[in-house]
């Protein structure tokens, strides 16, 4: 049967290169990209915006996003870095699992087809949905920019799949974001009593968040 070009992997990969390579004439963007996001990170909305179109856009092509967490933390604080983390995480998520979904799904079927582990985890969705994804979020089995893909091609719900995941990233976001804010404060040492107060608080609502949603998993 005729590939639909859509579905052929070389499309995406030739388009997202072509379009690199035109930014990268038009506005030297390795060049002034970097300057560009840490003059307008510290308060600006704009760098907001940039930086979560960018996670989007990296969670979509399966790089990942670990450094990119630990970024955030380390520009814009933990509080801060946390929402946007979650934000494009959780969007790059669900755009990876449309595309997925209703434009590659031959292709991550014929790739997931004899893997033991994701018959395991299609056969728990069947039963409980949510409790899976959010169990698949917490271990490394399969890495989170692959899950993405993978589970696009299952029977659970867009919406179940978008609430389950953001809630299972919540405890890696938190301590990647943790850990760049740290690293940051550590560094330059320059915050105020306030700040240092509210990232005290980031780090015991990291523990926390992380133990509650291991227990909210295992009593369901």
């Amino acid at each position: 049967m005729k590939k639909n070009l859509l579905q052929t992997k070389w499309f995406w990969f030739f388009l997202f290169v072509v379009c690199l390579i035109s930014l990268q004439i038009k506005f030297d963007i390795f060049k002034s990209f970097p300057e560009f996001i840490k003059q307008t990170s510290s308060s600006d909305p704009l760098g907001y915006f940039i930086f979560i179109i960018i996670y989007i856009i990296s969670t979509v092509m399966m790089i990942p996003g670990s450094p990119l967490t630990f970024t955030a933390g380390a520009l814009f604080g933990f509080w801060k870095g946390l929402v946007i983390v979650s934000i494009g995480s959780t969007v790059g998520a669900g755009s990876a699992f449309l595309i997925s979904r209703f434009l590659i799904r031959n292709y991550i079927k014929r790739k997931f087809q004899n893997n033991e582990r994701f018959k395991s985890i299609d056969d728990g969705i069947k039963e409980e949905s949510w409790k899976i994804v959010i169990l698949a979020r917490l271990s490394p089995v399969i890495p989170f920019f692959i899950l993405n893909y993978a589970l696009g091609i299952t029977k659970i719900r867009f919406f179940h799949f978008i609430i389950a995941s953001w809630i299972g990233m919540i405890p890696g976001t938190m301590t990647y974001v943790l850990m760049g804010s740290m690293g940051k404060a550590i560094v330059y040492g320059k915050k105020s009593l306030l700040e240092w107060g509210l990232l005290g608080i980031g780090i015991i609502a990291t523990v926390f968040v992380s133990i509650l949603i291991s227990k909210i998993v295992k009593k369901s």
